[in-house]
């Protein structure tokens, strides 16, 4: 069911979504595009209360699909201008397909900062001024005080005052980080989402949908890589082979080498730091690792935020950057895009040599205090203000830990993400490591299909981390749940309609090739400018776009976008 808000009045709807609608964009990434596609002005600036912000999940969240667990957080963003999603994984995905919402669409803004309540039974805005102000944890507890341990997804003071880069908050270290979408939430006064209840999503087929699930969490199980190596030292298990690459982008991009990774070794971090592991619902991998740093438990970085406020700051110190991503947790900030205004200040003051500083900025850019109040408009503002042009950033997204000056297939990839600089939409990073050789064609398309796979995954929505052991039932899956008969180049299909559509959404708030560009630092860096060319020429080429990156009339056509757009 798709539950649409008028927080301005606390009323609502519920309807179903069209079996059609969900046959071709599924749930989650491609329901909330679709949605997205009904405004009627998508030209509003980011904030407005007249665009909405979309909470969802997909058709095999809170079904028992192994990975399953995740919940897509869509609108405009105010750090890109864009339309943009974030996801999250830990309990929240659950509790909302288990409240029997597929999608809530908040509308207009509630009158005072309020948190809503979604049950089976309804949904409630309900004011909590008091809540205003307080931190991600501080409210956590306020809230289980009343609603125990309900799935809960909330904004730190970092949202409240509309800081781009604010993210929201789920459970144990999850986020929904990237683009702003707590600055989304805190624009609309609310403070939390609350959901849960004891309905299952509908399935066509129970009992074979069952078979599927059943099959899946045994290849999950049975996989060494997921419940041994990755289970034990989890993403910073990569950072070695991409420092030694020599793709580990240092002082904010100065250098693409770390002289003391090893200090940043996960097998380091294992042996000196961990004390225990934790995971998602219906995820038997438990990948979430926990850290003591002085005598106090912490959620560990991940292997993105871990570099952010690692090498991109020049600092090998672990216990810091810990906590400089737990500080930006409680506050409500996406560790990647902090991390990089963090770095890009520090290179502009010259203390990249001294990062005594650090968690100060973090404090400042949260609360927009000083020059944290040019930092919390992102880094492409930030480097318009102080008129310099190393802002590390794509389309406005600060970029993730993945040189792209090396890793060329992550370069194509950064710059054609409709998102912005984002790792997670194509991550080539794997197969370059190997060290082969790859054409422009073979990486153009390799980044194209990565692209229309990763909207089918963030579309059921599955965990990355597990999403390569799981692929194989997806079809098998989704034609039980939803009783329409998919098979992997059907799929292949619906992501890349989800992709294109999602283009369209941005061409409609101006973006073209021009915008689909590198820094001028890391463009004059590539180790192979030719390569990276002749990929972005390619690349428009395979998805069917014109030369200024726009979906032509036949490829929307053939997508059956043409009436959607």
């Amino acid at each position: 069911m798709i539950k649409r808000v008028d927080l301005s009045t606390g009323e609502y709807v519920t309807y179903p979504v069209d079996p059609a609608v969900q046959r071709d964009y599924l749930g989650g990434l491609g329901l909330s595009a679709r949605l997205m596609a009904d405004v009627s002005d998508l030209t509003l600036p980011p904030l407005d209360p007249r665009l909405p912000a979309i909470v969802s999940v997909g058709p095999l969240n809170a079904t028992g699909f192994p990975g399953a667990n995740r919940a897509c957080f869509f609108g405009v963003s105010p750090l890109t201008g864009l339309t943009a999603p974030a996801w999250m994984g830990g309990d929240f995905a659950t509790g909302l397909g288990r409240s029997g919402a597929l999608a809530l669409v908040l509308e207009g803004k509630a009158p005072e900062p309020s948190i809503l309540v979604v049950r089976e039974g309804g949904i409630e805005v309900v004011p909590r001024p008091d809540l205003w102000g307080l931190t991600t944890s501080e409210t956590r507890t306020a809230l289980e005080s009343l609603y125990g341990r309900m799935p809960m997804a909330i904004i730190g003071p970092a949202g409240e005052r509309l800081v781009a880069m604010a993210s929201v908050r789920g459970n144990e270290s999850h986020s929904a980080g990237r683009c702003g979408m707590g600055a989304v939430l805190g624009s609309k006064n609310i403070k939390a989402i609350l959901a849960n209840g004891q309905a299952r999503p509908p399935l066509a087929d129970a009992e074979e949908f069952e078979v599927a699930s059943r099959e899946a969490m045994k290849a999950v199980r049975e996989s060494d890589f997921l419940m041994n190596e990755w289970r034990r030292v989890s993403t910073p298990g990569i950072v070695k082979s991409v420092n030694d690459f020599e793709a580990w982008p240092t002082g904010n991009f100065q250098k693409r080498y770390f002289e003391t990774a090893d200090r940043l070794y996960g097998d380091r971090i294992v042996d000196e730091y961990v004390i225990k592991r934790s995971t998602c619902s219906h995820c038997p991998v438990g990948c979430r690792l926990h850290v003591r740093v002085d005598g106090e438990e912490l959620a560990a970085p991940e292997y993105e935020t871990l570099w952010a406020f690692g090498p991109d700051n020049m600092v090998d110190d672990y216990a810091l950057i810990t906590r400089a991503v737990a500080l930006c947790n409680d506050l409500g900030l996406d560790g990647i895009s902090a991390g990089n205004a963090v770095a890009f200040y520090r290179e502009y003051t010259g203390t990249l040599s001294d990062p005594s500083n650090m968690l100060d900025l973090v404090r400042a850019i949260a609360y927009r205090e000083g020059a944290g109040d040019v930092l919390a408009e992102g880094t492409r503002r930030a480097a318009e203000h102080f008129g310099v042009d190393y802002a590390m950033e794509v389309k406005g997204l600060e970029l993730p830990a993945y040189d792209p000056r090396k890793f060329i297939g992550m370069a194509i990839s950064y710059c054609t993400a409709n998102r912005g600089g984002c790792h997670m939409r194509s991550w080539t990073a794997g197969r370059e490591l190997s060290g082969a050789d790859f054409s422009a064609e073979e990486l153009a398309k390799m980044v194209a299909e990565g692209h229309d796979a990763e909207c089918v995954q963030d579309s059921l929505i599955v965990c990355a981390f597990v999403a390569g052991t799981v692929k194989p039932w997806y079809a098998r899956a989704l034609s039980h749940a939803l009783g329409h008969e998919y098979d992997e180049a059907q799929l292949a299909v619906v992501g890349e309609r989800i992709y294109t559509l999602e283009r369209m959404l941005n061409t409609k708030r101006g973006v073209s090739a021009d915008f689909d560009a590198l820094p001028r630092r890391l463009k004059e860096g590539l180790v192979s400018p030719e390569k990276y060319e002749e990929g972005m020429r390619l690349y428009y080429q395979f998805r069917g776009w014109d030369t200024n990156g726009c979906p032509t009339a036949g490829k929307l056509a053939e997508l059956a976008l043409d009436a959607v757009i």
